[in-house]
């Protein structure tokens, strides 16, 4: 990587490491950008380099912008947060570089908090540690009763540029779990976690790292780390936070308005035991691009591709970021899984967006409109509005995924990583009616409000689970010609009809000290399993100092 980066034309911009996609200055971009200071900031492609995060809070300072009192103390939080330490003009707390003394105080200050932080006098290389812990409660009540778990993990971050051009950037935590395991069980990242979920231990593990070579206009990049792909608000159709972290090369590049991401990446298929004790995985890898272009400050394009194979070596064909991935698998064989979309979102309209996509897993134009089961298409729409409510961003959103969608012919080239899929949560044969409100009482502060209202159809099964009659409302099941009808209508099969309302809230009472509540009700009705409700709650102290 570091030999790639001195090849390349270069500037030292420093801040070269990403911004992780949890990070809540996203939300503030997004809301900015539909304030009318941030035009150029995409939600399609993250995480951003800090330097870019860095460059829009610059922006919307200087935009001249009228931000409300909640808007400006976000914008003061940000400018302390990322341009100061650029500046390197930052007042900040390092507990292992300040005196003994000064430990209790300064932990309660106002101030941004590390464990150790070096910065060059020209600025072109650093280096940041920080500590990271938690503790969070959960339980669930239903017909059946309480259950409840508690779950503890400490761990560290660090994160780096040397010579203005080459980023980094780890994150690893340890954890342990005390309670109902199958209540935690029902947290996806533990439910794949090899050490707690496959091994039946009480801890679990997590890590992250990645290294980054950057220059003005690019930057390529190694590593395993949270990614999204897709301009949803509840959900991406590419890349979403269903996904489990997995390994990638990756490139981006921008352009004035134009902006293109590359990402191949390393998957785990369906995991097999041998001698039951040895887990196996059958290599398997995915591969996609995007650009996106601003069209007369106006509307902004979005195309993008994604191909899933597996079972042999990596294909060069798929490493080629600008190869034209549907005809590149029909020269290979037809046998890999590749989809194709397009989304549009508006620029022009203040305070308010309108943007959609549309992607094809597979597609027959003359069997359009009969419900044919190769027609496999994803439909999203929203509106995403920043001024109807002060201090509010309110979206609704509506996606339809078809019967059979992610699915594919041969074992093994689902639309998965680690048992679950790359994008969107919901299964085939289904859709979503999403609306949500988050407002900011101030940079401390903030409160979110979902409801979801999804539909499902399901697959008919005998008693040991085996598939009877399939509606494509299962990742893993396609079509079988000798048993299965090739008309799959939207939303045939047994019906699963639920209704989610959630309230999280989030104060950071303390700098670096955040304490986040998630309430969440659920009402089920199912033809199969019957109908149910329950409630959930989460109660989180996290440190990052």
């Amino acid at each position: 990587m570091l030999a790639i980066s001195l090849l390349l034309p270069q500037t030292l911009s420093a801040q070269a490491e990403h911004v992780e996609i949890t990070h809540p200055v996203y939300q503030f971009l997004n809301r900015m950008q539909l304030r009318g200071a941030a035009a150029d900031y995409s939600r399609a492609m993250l995480p951003l380099e800090r330097k870019r995060v860095t460059e829009f809070v610059r922006e919307i300072g200087e935009s001249g912008v009228a931000l409300s009192d909640a808007e400006r103390s976000l914008l003061v939080r940000y400018e302390d947060e990322f341009v100061a330490e650029d500046e390197g003009t930052q007042d900040a707390y390092s507990v292992f570089q300040s005196p003994a003394a000064d430990f209790p105080a300064e932990i309660f200050s106002k101030n941004e908090k590390y464990l150790y932080r070096w910065r060059s006098e020209d600025g072109a290389h650093r280096f940041n540690m920080e500590f990271l812990g938690s503790l969070e409660y959960r339980t669930l009540s239903d017909d059946d009763g309480a259950s409840n778990v508690t779950l503890a993990s400490i761990g560290g971050r660090f994160r780096g540029t040397m010579g203005g051009v080459v980023g980094f950037g780890l994150m690893a935590t340890n954890g342990m779990a005390s309670g109902d395991r199958a209540l935690a069980l029902n947290d996806a990242s533990l439910r794949r976690n090899f050490n707690f979920a496959d091994l039946d231990k009480d801890f679990f593990d997590f890590a992250e790292a990645y290294v980054t070579a950057s220059w003005d206009w690019g930057a390529v990049s190694l590593g395993r780390e949270k990614r999204l792909v897709g301009n949803g608000i509840s959900n991406q159709l590419l890349l979403s936070t269903n996904t489990q972290p997995f390994d990638a090369i990756g490139f981006s590049a921008q352009a004035g308005g134009v902006r293109f991401l590359f990402l191949h990446g390393f998957l785990l298929s369906e995991k097999q035991w041998i001698e039951q004790s040895h887990p196996y995985f059958d290599s398997k890898y995915v591969a996609m691009h995007r650009v996106e272009a601003d069209i007369a400050s106006a509307v902004r394009l979005g195309v993008y591709e994604a191909v899933v194979y597996s079972q042999r070596e990596v294909d060069p064909a798929y490493l080629n970021p600008i190869n034209f991935y549907k005809s590149a698998e029909h020269a290979g064989g037809d046998r890999d899984n590749p989809m194709l979309g397009f989304d549009l979102a508006t620029l022009f309209i203040p305070g308010s967006q309108l943007y959609g996509s549309w992607l094809i897993d597979d597609v027959d134009f003359a069997r359009w409109g009969d419900s044919w089961w190769g027609n496999k298409f994803i439909w999203q729409g929203g509106l995403l509005n920043s001024s109807l409510i002060p201090n509010t961003d309110l979206t609704l959103e509506y996606t339809r995924i078809e019967p059979y969608v992610y699915s594919h012919r041969l074992a093994g080239n689902q639309y998965t990583h680690n048992g679950d899929a790359l994008g969107l949560e919901l299964p085939p044969n289904s859709d979503e009616m999403y609306l949500g409100l988050r407002h900011w009482l101030n940079a401390d502060l903030w409160a979110q409000l979902e409801v979801h209202r999804r539909r499902h159809g399901r697959n008919e099964v005998d008693d040991e689970g085996n598939v009877v009659v399939n509606h494509g409302g299962d990742i893993y099941e396609s079509l079988l010609y000798e048993r299965d009808s090739d008309i799959a209508p939207f939303l045939d099969g047994p019906r699963d009809e639920s209704t989610i309302l959630s309230l999280t809230v989030r104060w950071e009472p303390v700098r670096n000290i955040i304490l986040r509540g998630l309430l969440r009700w659920r009402d089920l009705v199912s033809e199969t399993d019957g109908d149910r409700q329950d409630t959930y709650l989460s109660l989180l102290l996290s440190l990052e100092i």
